[in-house]
């Protein structure tokens, strides 16, 4: 009788942990440690990470940092990880993000609004967008996400001042490059005129190529500036016909984070130019 009566006892409490949801304790903080954000990409999961405290929750990018989010695959792993995270953020542009749904996490899209997140004016506007977002979601680390976002804010634009002086010394400012358009911004903001872009590899053309290298010799473009995601080696033929440097940036931050990869952009630009004698720019450019 007695283990007839202990059989039930236990029968019991594992019926009222199953239906009472004791198998869904991994999406609840403190149950295998902080709460799980997945990201599309390391521009968004380096900002969410940023503006939220880390010990309560952990980010992790779904996309590798040099593949082409056209071309990417979601794995099943990736599914796993969405199926346990308590929030999902995503730009609304990101195809591979359409073949994984997340199992009862919640889900945010961002829309870029049509600008680049890489380039440094554009992430504070990104930083910002996402703390507001992220309120929403998680109302109780209000304050923290708001002194994240200003700290954010402050270092990104301390540290893009003194990348811009470093282009401004080396005598960039004004100079005219051939580029990717997913590159355009950020060249911008390093003070370089795109006269001429160019979109993805197998969109290039032979009368294409022909238009880009005329239009670099007329306006003695210093260089051709490829996006690694989209096709490293896309401009490389115009950079050999106009016989200036071929210059490969990264659209998304590595592992090191928004900050490092920033400057490393920066430091391939100047490197590109390193041995070149720059003439004076005309009067009437800047």
């Amino acid at each position: 009788m007695r283990k007839g009566a202990l059989f039930l006892v236990v029968a019991a409490i594992g019926l009222l942990c199953f239906f009472g949801g004791c198998s869904d304790k991994s999406k609840d903080e403190g149950a295998t440690g902080p709460r799980i954000i997945m990201a599309s990409d390391t521009i968004l999961s380096g900002m969410i990470a940023s503006l939220l405290p880390s010990h309560r929750y952990r980010v992790e990018a779904i996309l590798p940092p040099g593949q082409c989010p056209g071309h990417y695959d979601v794995k099943l792993t990736d599914i796993a990880k969405m199926k346990q995270a308590v929030l999902v953020v995503s730009f609304r542009d990101m195809p591979f993000m359409g073949k994984a749904v997340a199992d009862g996490g919640a889900q945010l899209l961002l829309d870029t609004g049509g600008r680049n997140w890489m380039a440094p004016d554009s992430y504070v506007y990104g930083v910002g967008i996402l703390a507001d977002e992220l309120t929403k979601v998680f109302p109780e680390d209000k304050a923290a996400i708001m002194t994240g976002k200003e700290r954010t804010v402050r270092e990104v634009k301390a540290e893009a001042e003194r990348l811009t002086e470093r282009i401004r010394q080396r005598g960039l400012i004004g100079r005219s490059g051939i580029a990717s358009f997913m590159q355009k911004e950020t060249l911008e903001w390093m003070g370089i005129r795109v006269v001429g872009e160019y979109g993805r590899q197998e969109a290039m053309s032979t009368r294409e190529v022909v238009r880009l290298c005329e239009i670099g010799k007329n306006h003695h473009a210093v260089m051709v500036v490829d996006n690694l995601q989209s096709g490293p080696d896309t401009g490389k033929g115009i950079a050999e016909t106009l016989k200036v440097p071929h210059v490969v940036l990264t659209n998304f931050p590595s592992e090191k984070g928004y900050l490092p990869t920033l400057e490393e952009n920066v430091d391939a630009v100047l490197k590109s130019v390193a041995k070149m004698t720059l003439n004076p720019l005309p009067r009437d450019r800047p």
